[in-house]
């Protein structure tokens, strides 16, 4: 609202004008943003983002995991909100892909969380994609039924089974979380799965973490294969968040896609794109109430915010809650 409204429901819904309708805090910053945008906005509008990391999302695989749950405290959505939210913690710029893709050539990493429904075409373009060069992180429960729901007379994971490099007959849900064996990933207290286990048999595949049990533990939990060109990483099982980050941040670094924005403090969040002038843009967001300094690792430029120029390899200096936009 532009201002608070007096009355019924959304009494406390608050406006950029509080109910006094005078100019306040909350109208000094959309002033100053306003006016910050009219004078960089013709450098900003028109950005074009081209990430190297896309995620696969399945309507059908949530729907049918929605029908048929592993659990009730998690699930397709969780799962993909937990890989999102990874990506992000990790300064990493994603896109979504939907089954109907025929090239996923454009990215170098695709992730593939529980593509429990999918036909064997579909199956066949991620192994294609792996086979030419690109890297896969693949999660439990994929490749296990086909496009009308009917669990394939094939063992698992039924078409990927070459690419993935492991086959399986037998899983389980998981009662208590589970660790890993030897915490690989020194993830500390979130060393930990839980929910779902499948209990994979390695062909090709390099066993990369086992499950830390008396009888579960003779099976890897996760596995990563080499297959043409390129490798694919398969979890077996619901990981920790931490976990998780773990894994994605080796698959980056495997794919080359790994540098200066993985080395930031937490608080920061940068997004790159190039604007209808064809220049590079680099936004530096401080998401904290302190002030942090950054280095700034791209070519040289001028922060749009205050005009200011900016040498590769500058430090930043970013007041709490605030950001710095460079042009190069």
């Amino acid at each position: 609202h532009w201002a608070s409204i007096h009355g019924n429901q959304e009494t406390y819904w608050k406006g950029v004008l509080s109910h006094d309708l005078e100019p306040n805090r909350a109208y000094a910053e959309v002033s100053r943003t306003a006016h910050e945008l009219q004078k960089i906005g013709p450098h900003l509008v028109g950005l074009q983002i081209h990430n190297q990391v896309a995620i696969l999302w399945s309507r059908d695989s949530a729907n049918a995991i929605g029908f048929m749950p592993f659990s009730y405290s998690v699930g397709y959505d969780s799962l993909m909100q937990q890989i999102h939210r990874s990506l992000y913690d990790l300064n990493v710029g994603s896109d979504f892909v939907f089954p109907t893709a025929t090239d996923f050539s454009a990215y170098k990493l695709l992730i593939v969380p529980a593509l429990y429904i999918a036909d064997d075409a579909l199956l066949q373009r991620i192994s294609d994609y792996v086979k030419n060069g690109g890297h896969v992180v693949m999660t439990f429960k994929s490749g296990f039924a086909n496009e009308n729901s009917a669990v394939r007379w094939v063992r698992a994971p039924g078409p990927l089974r070459e690419a993935a490099g492991f086959s399986y007959q037998e899983f389980s849900n998981l009662e208590h979380p589970l660790a890993l064996k030897g915490d690989p990933f020194h993830a500390g207290a979130d060393n930990r799965v839980q929910n779902w286990a499948e209990f994979l048999m390695p062909e090709h595949a390099k066993a990369i973490a086992y499950y830390d049990h008396p009888f579960f533990g003779k099976w890897p939990a996760i596995t990563e294969n080499e297959f043409g060109s390129g490798t694919l990483l398969y979890e077996g099982t619901y990981l920790s968040a931490k976990l998780q980050t773990a894994i994605l941040r080796g698959s980056l670094e495997k794919a080359g896609l790994t540098g200066p924005d993985q080395q930031l403090p937490a608080a920061v969040h940068v997004q790159h794109g190039v604007n209808r002038l064809g220049k590079q843009i680099h936004y530096y967001f401080n998401y904290s109430g302190a002030e942090v300094k950054v280095s700034y690792a791209y070519g040289a430029g001028t922060n749009l915010i205050d005009g200011n120029a900016v040498a590769k390899a500058q430090e930043l200096t970013l007041e709490p809650w605030d950001l710095a936009i460079v042009e190069e």
